[in-house]
């Protein structure tokens, strides 16, 4: 008899949701034993919703692109997810994204802590399938892009704290320096203060903004 494995895929794409229920079917003609009931949805109220009423999900595939990129977005995810982890503490997690947004992603991680996250353009089709199938395993997986980014904040030797990551977000995003105080609620002096530092860390205390971004996105932080 196989086991019903409850599966939640939080998607606005109609071809990606059906790809992932492909790939899900492909994994059960080898695992005979697994049968997949999935469910799609395309925001994150719905998503909240089934989360609510369902106790028992098993996988949850995660698109972070449904809303426009903003702090009540982050807000929204992390919320869902700790809704998620409430209600169906053993379900795991993969998460899709469009956008190459460094400090979204790294923030993500290590605020919701998936067990996977994939760049859409990273992957094909098998690499959709393998990824699920690693996940199943208890394997976390991450696509080549997003493998690339954790190594380089890896291997680099810069501690930022959140103000700091958040200062150069927002300055690689076009914000200026004089509305800085609204984003990341310091005050201005606080804010050139930071950046001199940050300038002084990447080396490019004598230069403008643009070599500081610039800087920051070689090593992964932006």
């Amino acid at each position: 008899m196989s086991i019903p494995t409850n599966v939640l895929i939080i998607e606005q794409e109609p071809l990606i949701a059906h790809s992932i229920e492909e790939a899900l079917n492909c994994i059960v003609k080898s695992q005979t034993e697994v049968t997949y009931i999935p469910k799609s949805v395309t925001n994150y109220e719905l998503a909240f919703s089934e989360i609510k009423t369902s106790k028992h999900l098993n996988l949850v595939f995660l698109n972070l692109d449904i809303s426009s990129i903003n702090n009540e977005k982050f807000k929204f995810i992390n919320d869902l997810v700790a809704l998620l982890k409430i209600n169906s503490p053993r379900a795991q997690l993969l998460t899709l994204t469009s956008y190459q947004d460094n400090y979204m992603i790294f923030d993500l991680i290590k605020t919701i802590n998936p067990d996977s996250v994939l760049l859409k353009r990273d992957i094909t089709f098998k690499d959709l399938i393998k990824a699920i199938e690693n996940v199943i395993n208890g394997i976390p997986h991450y696509s080549k892009t997003i493998l690339r980014l954790l190594r380089s904040r890896i291997s680099c030797d810069i501690l930022l704290d959140k103000k700091d990551r958040l200062i150069l977000y927002h300055l690689s995003k076009g914000v200026k320096t004089k509305d800085l105080p609204e984003h990341v609620f310091l005050s201005n002096s606080g804010i050139e203060s930071r950046k001199r530092n940050l300038k002084l860390l990447f080396n490019v205390e004598h230069k403008g903004d643009r070599f500081l971004l610039e800087k920051a996105q070689m090593k992964g932080f932006i």
